[in-house]
This record gives C-alpha cells, sequence and structure tokens, in this order.
C-alpha cells in the first residue's frame, strides 16, 4: 500500500462524498497519510454541508478539523457559487493548475488515488 492516499471527491453527490469522508477519517485514524482534494461537482455540496442541520456536517466539520481537506478546486468553487463559502470555511483553495488543483504531486509522491 501508498503511504498516502489522496482522496478525489469529484461527484456532486452526498451519498459520495459521505463515502469519502468515512474513508479519510477511517484512514486517518489508521495512522495512514489521506488527503481530500474537492474537484468537479463536489464542492457544490458546502452550500449544504456548512449548516449543522445537515446530515454530513459532523464527519465534513471532523475531517476540516483534523485537516484532511487538502485542496477545493478553485475554478470549481467559483463555477459552483461557492468560492464565497470555501473562503469563510477557511477551506484550502488551489487553483494552480490553470484554476484546478494539480493531481501531479500526489502522482510524484506515489500517493495512490481513489475516486469518488
Amino acid at each position: 500500500m501508498s503511504a498516502e492516499v489522496m482522496i478525489l471527491a469529484f461527484e456532486g453527490k452526498k451519498a459520495c462524498f459521505l463515502h469519502a469522508l468515512l474513508n479519510a477519517l477511517d484512514m486517518s485514524e489508521k495512522g495512514i497519510e489521506v488527503a481530500i482534494v474537492m474537484e468537479g461537482e463536489s464542492p457544490s455540496l458546502l452550500k449544504e454541508i456548512v449548516n449543522e442541520t445537515d446530515a454530513l456536517h459532523g464527519l465534513y466539520s471532523e475531517a476540516k478539523r483534523k485537516g484532511l481537506i487538502k485542496a477545493v478546486c478553485y475554478g470549481c468553487s467559483k463555477l459552483m457559487g461557492v468560492l464565497e463559502i470555501v473562503e469563510k470555511e477557511g477551506l484550502p483553495l488551489n487553483g494552480s493548475m490553470k484554476n484546478h488543483v494539480p493531481l501531479a504531486p500526489y502522482v510524484e509522491r506515489g500517493a495512490e488515488i481513489i475516486t469518488f
């Protein structure tokens, strides 16, 4: 197994992001270095999951508190209308690859990439 796992949250579906969060938290608890990268439609979920009443809020908050969300796509956040939310939440925006998150650094480090 790789020393690092990058979970690429790409879908804008809560069920997919739920599993991304659950697996990231589980791996982290087992001592695996894990990074969640929010790309594609997944940043749009922030409109809902930042609310305390949302079913995913607790898991999202835990992952955020533990620093597991390593990058949120700048271009996709802007396109999905959540750039302000990302900034207010203090999540790490990354647009260093033509406004998107580059995956090459993860590949170069030998990270295993899992997509949800």
